[in-house]
């Protein structure tokens, strides 16, 4: 046999027997009882699984453990149940009922425009197939592998790779699957080598063959010589030795020499940014950017999925969603966005209960963009109480304490910073690009580039006003929006007292350097960095 070219899905290589997972055949022998048993036996089959996938969930952590928290979500999801229960009492049986629910949700999810979001679908299905099992009266224990293995597989669903002793894999390989999807995400994070993405029918011919998963180039190579092994090895140690340096600091914390720690948080726009962000080292995720999803009039549920999606790619840490701009672009009046927001309810209403609901399933909290006064803070919070008695109506559960807090990204919400705290703001983001820009009109300018500068004496003076604000209050502060060529400006807020900053993943770790070669007690050695603070 030839060479197999796939998908890089997790680092890695291995050599080793291939063992093929065999799902079987499900539906056989069902016998169709009135809708009342029917919906009977589904309720008892959804508290069996959620009871297994809880108990699954006690023994993970990280992304494992939130990959289970998304399945026991859908289970619980008011649509998907009431899809199910309209099904049954049409006549159908109920794990008729579910396969079908498992095709509609699947299907919505495959069409939305995201990767990561696409291969939710395989949790979905993998959870259906988990009720469908327990009402055909199948075992949910897939396999037993009696030696270490490769584990070949047309798809993975994650409760395969739950089921199995861990110690006994020795790699992934899939005719399906991509480097986002949750097989590959759980790959990564137990340092399995994974090729995937080979191509339908191909892991049918390598059972029984010992082959060489080589994770590095994506490729399967079937009875190797060993030639090929020695090859692989010394590729996969020249890229261990390689990534060694490259992420050296990334699970270091942030501590300046003198003892000063700060936090990094990451901005992101998706839950793939999440995951690349969270192998950076970030402490949390600072700021999701959520406008294409009401560019994509994103339904209600579709958001819900999204954002405990970001939960489940934080692996425990605090994720803060930044609610959309509708038309949002930097280079527009801010007023204009304002103006478009608030005649845009129903997308903001859709936006706020899924957050809401989605709240209940990890650190979720919300930040508030284009706040210019206190009375634009209260009309958002009064719309949020909106949701509120709507989703009460529905019986639905969500986050009552959800908290949510106030983008300081325009030079009104700076003055007022103290007014928005009192309204109820939990805390306060400055984003330092936008209000540099704002400050300092450097649009406006022909010679932008000498005003627009994120210590800027007046930006300075604002963000030190908005600090002070905060912390007579009790409110936390963290800075947002930090650019690649305002990195060496941050020392400068560093010295005022800034503490936690939010950044793009990319270039977390060239701040962390920067950071912990400082001295807090020694003055700055250049000119760049001002030495006074900006009462």
């Amino acid at each position: 046999m030839s060479v197999l070219k796939g998908t890089r899905a997790s680092s890695g290589v291995a050599v080793g027997p291939v063992v093929r997972l065999d799902r079987g055949i499900v539906g056989l022998h069902r016998i169709v009882s009135d809708p009342f048993r029917e919906r009977a036996l589904y309720e008892a089959a959804i508290v069996l699984a959620k009871d297994e996938l809880r108990r699954l969930q006690q023994h993970s952590q990280g992304a494992d453990a939130d990959i289970l928290m998304f399945q026991i979500a859908l289970l619980e999801d008011e649509s998907f149940t009431n899809e199910i229960g309209d099904y049954i009492a049409a006549g159908a049986g109920s794990a008729a009922a579910v396969e079908r629910a498992e095709q509609i949700f699947a299907a919505r999810l495959n069409n939305v425009d995201n990767d990561y979001i696409r291969q939710r679908s395989v949790d979905v299905r993998d959870a259906c197939r988990r009720v469908v099992d327990i009402l055909d009266g199948r075992p949910r224990q897939k396999l037993n592998l009696t030696s270490p293995s490769i584990l070949a597989a047309d798809l993975f669903f994650p409760s395969d790779i739950f089921a199995i002793d861990r110690s006994m894999i020795l790699g992934l390989a899939a005719d399906g699957d991509s480097d986002t999807s949750h097989a590959a995400i759980m790959a990564r994070t137990m340092g399995i080598p994974a090729v995937f993405g080979l191509g339908k029918g191909a892991t049918a011919a390598l059972e029984g063959h010992e082959v060489l998963l080589d994770g590095l180039s994506g490729t399967v190579t079937p009875d190797p010589d060993p030639d090929d092994v020695v090859a692989a090895n010394h590729k996969l140690a020249l890229h261990e030795r390689k990534s060694r340096k490259q992420h050296a600091l990334a699970g270091q914390p942030c501590v300046t020499r003198d003892g000063t720690a700060v936090a990094l948080y990451a901005s992101a726009s998706s839950p793939e940014d999440i995951e690349n962000a969270m192998h950076a080292g970030a402490d949390a995720i600072g700021l999701v950017r959520t406008e294409q999803l009401l560019l994509d009039h994103a339904t209600e549920q579709q958001q819900y999925f999204r954002y405990i999606s970001c939960l489940a790619a934080a692996a425990g840490r605090s994720v803060t969603v930044r609610t959309g701009d509708v038309g949002a672009d930097d280079a527009a009046p801010w007023v204009e966005d304002v103006r478009r927001a608030a005649d845009s309810r129903r997308l903001l209403r859709t936006q706020l209960t899924a957050l809401l609901r989605a709240g209940t399933r990890g650190d979720l909290r919300v930040v508030l963009p284009m706040i210019t006064c206190p009375e634009e803070w209260d009309d958002v919070m009064q719309e949020v109480e909106r949701c509120k008695e709507r989703l009460d109506r529905r019986g639905v559960e969500y986050d009552r304490d959800l908290p949510f807090g106030c983008l300081v990204e325009i030079p009104g919400a700076a003055l007022l910073a103290d007014q928005i705290i009192a309204h109820g703001a939990k805390f306060l983001a400055i984003d330092i690009d936008d209000l540099t820009h704002y400050t300092v009109a450097a649009g406006t300018r022909d010679d932008a580039k000498r005003y627009e500068r994120a210590d800027a004496p007046a930006v300075r003076r604002l963000v030190n006003m908005v600090c002070r604000m905060a912390a007579d209050r009790g409110v936390p502060v963290y800075m947002c929006g930090v650019m690649a060529n305002a990195l060496p400006a941050m020392e400068s807020y560093l010295r005022d007292g800034i503490r936690t900053f939010c950044l793009e993943s990319a270039i977390l770790n060239d701040l962390k350097a920067r950071f912990v070669g400082l001295d807090l007690r020694q003055q700055p050695e250049t000119g760049d960095v001002q030495q006074k603070k900006i009462s």
